[in-house]
């Protein structure tokens, strides 16, 4: 019994001293606790810099949508004149090989049938000048093409962006305007 009632002892010592250590333990002599109003204070000022960095992470997307909507008009108007250019150089390619053609055909019609399968040796490699070059141009026409579709996808992604970002913007404006007020009311009421 004697063993029994000295086992049951050291057990709760050891229990108590552990409830002992873990009390003071758990209370940090240097962590201040904070009142209702501190903490509410923090809350406050926490709630308006939430409000401006979301300001400013919005104004910074409505930057990139500005520029996508930028760099969409510059691409297509670049692309737009390249197009009247390739379609200038177009017209004064066929304008010349017609009038090559012309020639060649009034030489063909007052030519000795020696001379008609020379000129219509010319004719054929004109024609094939004339294919090359008409395909020629017709790509670079389609690559121009593709870059005015992309300008004009670029425009559009743009404006829904700033359709999307806009309002939110004022939303968080109009928040951040409250979240201030109620800040300063608060200040004021408790003379921080």
């Amino acid at each position: 019994m004697k063993n029994f009632l000295l086992k049951l002892s050291t057990t709760t010592l050891f229990i108590i001293l552990y409830l002992i250590s873990n009390q003071v333990l758990a209370q940090d002599p240097e962590t201040e606790t904070l009142s209702r109003d501190e903490l509410k204070l923090i809350r406050l000022e926490t709630k308006v810099k939430r409000f401006e960095a979301k300001i400013e992470a919005t104004e910074a997307k409505i930057a990139v949508a500005d520029s996508i909507i930028q760099a969409g008009i510059e691409i297509g108007n670049m692309a737009s004149i390249e197009l009247r250019v390739i379609a200038k150089e177009d017209k004064l390619f066929v304008k010349e090989n017609n009038g090559q053609r012309k020639v060649l055909a009034k030489k063909l019609r007052k030519a000795d049938d020696e001379d008609v399968k020379s000129i219509e040796s010319e004719i054929k490699a004109i024609d094939a000048v004339y294919k090359t070059a008409i395909r020629a141009f017709d790509k670079r026409y389609r690559v121009e093409e593709k870059i005015l579709v992309k300008a004009k996808s670029n425009d559009d992604k743009g404006k829904v962006k700033l359709k999307q970002y806009k309002p939110k913007l004022k939303e968080y404006l109009k928040a951040l305007e409250l979240a201030k007020e109620n800040l300063a009311a608060f200040k004021t009421e408790k003379n921080l």
